[in-house]
């Protein structure tokens, strides 16, 4: 991951299936890459929560959940 080139990126995606854990990897990606890091679960999450208009920030969870 540290030689991922993201000169001019936003954000960064962890492609990993929705069974997949994978919140565990977002803080430790986003701290080696310093952008936000997203997965397929939780831009649904936030998405499926901001629509509802029922988001909270969650601890631990990446720049999504940040608030």
């Amino acid at each position: 991951m540290r030689r991922l080139d993201t000169r001019g990126a936003d954000a960064v995606v962890l492609s990993a299936c929705v069974q997949m854990p994978s919140l565990e990897a977002i803080p430790a990606a986003e701290a080696v890459l310093d952008l936000p890091v997203v997965t397929a679960a939780t831009a649904t999450s936030w998405q499926l929560l901001s629509s509802l208009n029922a988001y909270a920030p969650v601890p631990d969870s990446g720049a999504l959940f940040r608030g």
